[in-house]
């Protein structure tokens, strides 16, 4: 597809969709405002596609109707607080003010039943928004977000060929600017499905919409990891391999401003699968795991943190209780030197009681299972045999869990929220769920610094770059030096909508010049 549109959008994850949507729908009545959107993989979805968690949201219909009391100022102040003073505030106001118009836009447009809610770590209230199954249990929100706005895109390059097009297999290698430093359109280099040839062509446009994504899916050619976080370099990633900075490096070259490069986001709990633990991509095991009641033991059966706190703190504490020999939890069958091949330097176990279980949901669990990611077990002493502890430490463990849950004392760790019970009552299904976890690269904060008005601002001057707008994880200065659970999809929605709203406000002012 070689030619003009008014708006191109880069990138097919949620924000680029979401940008996209938004710029059909504030074009729909200016004849002749085209828009395209491009994604290098062969189908659209991105990371946003594997995302477990949810999407927060503040004052939304369902939390008022669970008796829910949230508020703005809560979740500004949670926001900022993991931020750790590096957000922008006025970035972090805007997101959880556009919070409920977020998730009614996916449930009212999309008829995505976001009914489920969650308190995931670092969050005062439960605010992270799911989707049940039939029988009432949450079920993978990402995917199900994505199917649902790659069908509606879909549809709309079907029926409106003239206005919308939707290039996939489209790699972007450079952006086209004017002398004055306009933005004016791109170069991109389309493979074909052998992947043994490719073309290159020039799109030229009044707009240019980036959603391209971290870079925490590096693999083997770390660029930014190298420069700007090198000490993570080698930790296994949640990422796909195609979150590779794409958009950071276009941005840059056209005069955009970095910020927060070093903040890179390691999630406590990437799942180590037994039958091949040095595989350095790891599945991500959802924050809401721990949010539905399950906890994390080091390898003497112990717990050791807070496993509401944040994603960071978390992390640290992992690396501080669970690195040794002694209290890393075992990734499989060992050889003669006590190690297994490929084994990670730090582990732990995550188990979830029957009760922790069905407040997830067992369609998830299920796939968790089927995959080998997690087991199920009959009983505590299975559980004890299984993860390698001493069934005395471990009951102690649990019934201390639980004695602080039932009594409301004081936790050593700091935790005040305990979903649900550990040791399983007697006239219940006795079965516990058990998984290996270790720190994995989850998400960059860092990327270019944009504005109230998803506008990509210049290193030189901080200024707006004319033509260039930004949306989603290729963006930098909201999240600070630490994300929260649930933000990610929401960022994507919030600014990705208002992306294509403000390209929408530009692209017809163009067409007007033009006149």
């Amino acid at each position: 597809m070689a030619g003009r549109t008014n708006i191109v959008i880069v990138g097919g994850g949620l924000s680029g969709m979401a940008a996209a949507i938004e710029a059909l729908y504030h074009t729909k009545g200016s004849a002749g405002i085209t828009v395209a959107l491009l994604e290098k993989e062969k189908r659209t979805g991105g990371n946003s596609a594997k995302a477990s968690s949810g999407i927060n949201g503040v004052l939304t219909q369902i939390q008022k109707s669970l008796g829910i009391n949230d508020s703005i100022e809560s979740f500004v102040h949670d926001t900022l607080k993991s931020g750790r003073g590096r957000s922008n505030e006025e970035l972090v106001k805007i997101l959880a003010n556009s919070s409920a118009d977020a998730v009614s836009w996916l449930r009212d447009d999309f008829l995505l039943e976001l009914n489920s809610v969650a308190q995931l770590g670092g969050h005062s209230f439960p605010r992270t928004h799911r989707i049940p199954d039939k029988n009432g249990r949450p079920r993978p929100v990402g995917w199900d977000i994505v199917s649902m706005l790659g069908n509606y895109l879909n549809t709309q390059a079907a029926q409106n060929e003239s206005r919308f097009k939707l290039v996939t297999g489209a790699r972007v290698t450079k952006l086209l600017t004017t002398k004055d430093g306009r933005v004016s359109g791109l170069e991109y280099e389309s493979v074909e499905s052998d992947m043994a040839t490719s073309q290159r062509y020039r799109h030229e446009s009044d707009v240019v919409v980036l959603a391209t994504g971290g870079f925490g899916g590096e693999g083997s050619r770390p660029k930014f990891l190298e420069k700007y976080a090198p000490n993570l370099v080698g930790l296994p990633a949640t990422n796909g391999p195609f979150a590779t900075g794409d958009g950071l490096l276009l941005a840059s070259a056209v005069g955009a401003e970095l910020v927060d490069m070093d903040q890179v986001q390691v999630h406590p709990t990437g799942f180590v699968k037994a039958s091949d633990p040095g595989n350095p991509t790891k599945f991500l095991a959802a924050e809401a795991l721990r949010g539905s009641g399950g906890i994390l033991l080091n390898g003497l059966g112990k717990r050791f943190v807070n496993e509401l706190d944040t994603r960071d703190m978390v992390t640290s504490a992992m690396t501080e209780s669970c690195s040794s020999k002694s209290k890393r939890a075992q990734c499989g069958k060992r050889s003669d030197t006590g190690k297994v091949a490929g084994e990670p330097q730090t582990a732990a176990y995550l188990v979830l009681s029957q009760a922790a279980a069905n407040s997830f949901g067992h369609r998830t669990l299920d796939f968790y299972l089927k995959m080998g990611l997690m087991h199920k077990v009959s009983g505590l002493e299975e559980l004890a045999t299984a993860i390698c502890v001493d069934f005395t430490t471990l009951k102690q463990t649990l019934t201390d869990y639980d004695h602080i849950r039932y009594h409301k004392a004081n936790d050593e760790f700091g935790k005040t929220v305990f979903p649900q019970p550990m040791l399983n009552s007697e006239k219940s299904v006795n079965s516990y769920f058990w998984g290996i976890v270790t720190p994995s690269i989850h998400y960059t904060m860092g990327g270019v610094r944009f504005d109230e008005a998803s506008r990509v601002l210049r290193e030189s001057d901080g200024q707006p770059i004319p033509g260039l707008f930004a949306a989603g994880e290729v963006t930098g200065g909201l999240h600070g030096a630490n994300r929260l659970g649930g933000n990610s999809l929401l960022e994507c929605v919030v600014y990705g909508r208002r992306a294509g709203q403000q390209a929408a406000v530009e692209a017809a002012r163009r067409c007007l010049e033009q006149l």
